[in-house]
Order: structure tokens, then sequence, then C-alpha cells
């Protein structure tokens, strides 16, 4: 009987753990140094002149170790993240909201609206993605020219309210508001999402 009720519960909850995607990050300064040398050589031929305030960091959740390098470019913040080998993973630049056209953005709200009883936004990011269809050398020159025409998406991090919790989210959605994914921030991880 006791292995009846334990197959039970396992059954009832792991539907509803696949459903949720949890980040939960910790992040810690580092030195250049220690940046992984095939992303500082790709850096060094792609980030345009006059970046400032740059700085190093080591990122690791429960699935991987990364590395993400923050700066600021003409009042912009940026950071651009690569892998433990130092393949690019992604570029994103905070923006605001009147930089995503009217359409979209009302897409983006009627999705949260009928997903939650309230949220408010934090931060939103256009978000570049490494593929294998873009060398990574592009993807960066994208991000810093802003190119809008190519594939980016949109990363919201947002405090919402459901069944009386709040609780903060980091939601992704295309270029054009076609929601993607969602993934519940825990805890600490929320400081540094807010760069």
């Amino acid at each position: 009987m006791k292995y009846i009720c334990w197959i039970f519960f396992l059954g009832m909850t792991l539907p509803i753990t696949a459903q949720n995607s949890y980040k939960h990050e910790k992040e810690e300064r580092i030195e250049a140094k220690m940046f992984p040398k095939k992303a500082l050589e790709l850096l060094q031929h792609t980030l345009p002149e006059k970046t400032k305030k740059v700085k190093y960091y080591k990122e690791q959740d429960s699935l991987k170790i990364s590395y993400e390098i923050k700066l600021k470019f003409k009042g912009d913040s940026f950071s651009i993240e690569f892998d433990k080998d130092g393949t690019l993973e992604d570029v994103e630049v905070i923006i605001k909201k009147r930089e995503i056209s009217t359409e979209t953005y009302d897409k983006i709200k009627s999705y949260l609206n009928n997903q939650y009883d309230s949220f408010r936004i934090k931060k939103i990011q256009r978000q570049y993605r490494n593929t294998s269809q873009i060398a990574d050398k592009k993807v960066i020159e994208d991000a810093f020219q802003e190119h809008i025409g190519n594939p980016f998406l949109y990363e919201i991090i947002a405090e919402v309210k459901k069944a009386k919790k709040r609780y903060f989210i980091e939601i992704t959605f295309s270029k054009h508001g076609d929601f993607q994914l969602v993934r519940t921030i825990i805890g600490s991880s929320y400081d540094h999402i807010l760069y």
C-alpha cells in the first residue's frame, strides 16, 4: 500500500513539474583572464570601440556553466553570453517599451493578461541568439547596430500574480509577439537579472 501511495504521488506531481521551467542561476564576477580564450578572441574582433563598464561573469545553474560579459555602449546596456567552451550563445540589449511596435506590444500584453491575474514588466531585452545560420560575428554586429530586420526575440522579466501568489518570470516572445517560453525565476537569481 505504501508503494501504491508513492507511485500515485509521483504520477500526480510529474506532469506539474514537466509544465514548469525554473531559472535559478548563481553569478559571480571574475577577471578577464578567467574568461574562455575563444570568447575573448571573438570579442576582440567584434566589439565596437568606446564600450564602457566592461565586466566579466561566470554563471552556474543546475544544468550548465556559462560566461557573460556585461557592458555599456552609447548609453545602452548589453550582455553577451558564451558556453563553457567560449561558443557564443546570445547577445541581449535592454530596451524600452517604446522600442516595440504597438501591434507587437499589444499582442504580448494580451498574452500576459490572459495568463496572469496581474503583471508588472520590470525589464525588456532584445535577444539575438546564435544559430547555425548566422556567424557569431554577425550576431554581435547585429545587436550593436540594432538590426531589427534580422531574427531576434523579446525577453521580458515580469512580476506576475496568479492564484493569489506573486512571483517573477522570464518570458520570451518572437519579434512579432508570439509566445515562446516562460521560466519562473527562483529567489536570488532575480538580483543580477535586472542588471
